[in-house]
């Protein structure tokens, strides 16, 4: 214990002349979807304070913490810490990184500038890698509202964590087949796992439609470091527990983007109650009774089942006529699709109430769709249902009596006189006057007869707010957000460090977002705010203002320090919050 004490009393105390600090990257070459891994090493000392970055607007910067070490090699004591970060590559072409400062005791160390060259991923998946990823589409040439399979691909060699998709379809409506899976693939002789998500789509609009590049956010695990390689095709051969803790080689991916010639539905023969259903379907129809007294009911099921844009379908009333009386219920969707197609099936039911006696015809339901394989409409209906309906058993059939007639059907006074009433029957003329109320009353009576029901739905609002706030959760942690964060807000005090700053208005913003979008904890990261926010009422220039916000407080905790910067972040913090309150 003695001898670790004095170790550390001697690697605590170092002299200037014996601090040295230096700055490495792991490469200097890289793609937009590669990203590196950028250290500061601090020899003499474990106690730096922590390094002030240059300002890098053409990287994002992730801090990965610090790492300190104590040596004593031949008598001689040595000591370090060392601090990683991991820049993210915004765009190509060639950058410096500029020197690093550390002010330790009153004197400044900087390193020496570092260069970095960013280059275009290629068009062509290059398959030698351990990690690509394609978008691929069943159909670049479809029918609006033709559905198509839009199918997004993972290939990958080693194990990947902490796995971020972002997907954008634009001009299409959307509809998830199948959770994610993974399959085995060969591409160019060689064994990846792919990890694919695939996805419906309907085109809402004729003519040129794209689809975005997709971006891919992940880590690679490598674990060579612990001694053990892990295949990823055998999902029990994990390793040792220590081997999970592997360095991860975070990796952006973007797919190649995709343009569609999506082409309109023809004008010839197309059916009048064609109502842009488009695919492959049938139509059925059936009765629960098909014998039944005047005034029963049966209950009349159509179904229509296949494959193509079923849930949009909306089925028009059929002509009935004078026999029936019809009630329709809501109908019912129950999605069979499979892993490339949405199917199912959609029913309607109809309660039918027949008003004579005898042998009725069901109308057949008449259904057109265009049909994409054949390039052409198509019109199919059920087939018409026979229905014997007997008379009552008092062999009278059910009327309908309309105001002003009586139960015989003539017209005139229906109404008989009883008896008379046990309170008198005032006919003079002076029981009819108009009484008016005395000039100045009326408002007082209304405010009398308004008041009580006022305050009682004053009191039920109240009431109802106050058991939300108590047994709702999210309401309650979003209740008050605002003001919390402007409370905050308005005591940092302009004479605070920047850097700490820095610190406190990045956590103001996390506690605002954790609280209206009912997150856990403020150890959020800029993409999932993101997600959250994009799930949410926000629009797409909310949440980039939103997530380039967190960001610049990320970096400017490791920038160089500009006196006039903290009082815009802290503007550009109430101008985000008063935004995002609005929509909240």
């Amino acid at each position: 214990m003695w001898i670790l004490a004095s170790i550390f009393l001697a690697t605590g105390t170092a002299r200037p002349a014996d601090i040295q600090v230096t700055a490495s990257v792991d490469k200097q070459e890289l793609t937009l979807e590669d990203s590196i891994y950028f250290s500061v090493m601090v020899e003499g000392t474990q106690n730096s304070p922590p390094p002030e970055l240059p300002i890098l607007d053409t990287f994002k910067i992730r801090p990965l913490g610090s790492s300190s070490s104590a040596q004593i090699i031949n008598g001689d004591q040595s000591s370090s810490i060392t601090y990683n970060f991991v820049l993210i590559p915004k765009e190509t072409g060639n950058f410096t990184i500029n020197p690093v400062t550390v002010e330790i005791d009153g004197s400044k160390y900087k390193t020496t500038p570092i260069t970095l060259i960013v280059r275009e991923v290629s068009a062509i998946p290059d398959t030698s890698q351990e990690v690509f990823a394609e978008m691929v589409v069943s159909n670049k040439k479809p029918y609006v509202q033709e559905q198509i399979t839009a199918t997004l691909r993972i290939y990958h060699r080693v194990r990947i964590r902490n796995l971020a998709i972002d997907t954008q379809f634009p001009g299409f409506r959307e509809q998830t087949l199948k959770d994610p899976a993974q399959y085995t693939r060969i591409v160019n002789g060689i064994r990846y796992l792919s990890y694919e998500i695939s996805t419906a789509l309907f085109p809402l609009r004729s003519g040129k439609t794209g689809i975005p590049a997709s971006v891919i956010e992940l880590d690679k695990v490598d674990s060579s470091r612990g001694g053990h390689s892990q295949d990823p095709f055998d999902p029990f051969d994990q390793g040792s527990v220590f081997n999970n803790f592997g360095r991860l080689q975070h990796k952006t991916l973007k797919t190649k983007a995709i343009t569609l010639n999506v082409l309109p539905l023809p004008q010839k023969n197309r059916p009048q109650n064609f109502s842009n259903l488009v695919g492959d379907f049938t139509i059925s129809s059936e009765l629960s009774r098909t014998e039944i007294e005047v005034g029963d009911t049966t209950t009349l099921t159509v179904a229509v089942t296949g494959q193509g844009n079923i849930k949009d379908l909306s089925l028009p009333s059929p002509r009935w006529g004078n026999n029936f009386k019809v009630y329709a219920d809501q109908s019912s969707f129950q999605q069979t699709g499979g892993t490339q197609t949405v199917s199912g099936k959609k029913v309607y039911t109809y309660a039918l109430v027949p008003l004579i006696s005898g042998k009725l015809q069901v109308p057949s339901i008449p259904l057109s769709y265009f049909d994409p394989t054949k390039g052409d409409y198509v019109s199919i209906q059920t087939r018409a249902l026979l229905l014997s309906i007997l008379p009552g058993k008092n062999g009278s059939k059910p009327k309908v009596v309309e105001p002003g007639l009586d139960s015989a059907g003539k017209t005139g006074n229906s109404i008989k006189n009883t008896g008379e009433d046990i309170l008198p029957i005032h006919t003079g003329p002076e029981f009819f006057e108009n009484r008016n109320f005395v000039t100045g009353s009326n408002i007082l009576y209304g405010i009398g007869l308004l008041l009580p029901a006022g305050l009682f739905i004053l009191y039920g609002q109240f009431h109802k707010r106050q058991q939300r706030l108590k047994y709702d959760i999210a309401f309650s942690r979003s209740h008050g957000a605002f003001k919390q964060a402007q409370k905050r807000l308005s005591d940092l005090s302009p004479d605070m460090d920047p850097k700490e700053m820095a610190r406190e208005l990045s956590l103001i913003v996390r506690e605002y977002l954790g609280n209206i979008l009912n997150l856990q904890g403020t150890a959020i990261t800029s993409t999932e705010v993101r997600e959250k926010l994009q799930k949410g009422n926000f629009s797409m220039s909310e949440v980039q203002a939103t997530q380039e916000l967190l960001e610049k407080h990320e970096t400017f905790q490791y920038a160089p320090v500009d006196g006039s910067l903290p009082e815009d972040m802290i503007q550009d913090v109430r101008n985000l919050l008063n935004q995002l309150e609005k929509k909240s």
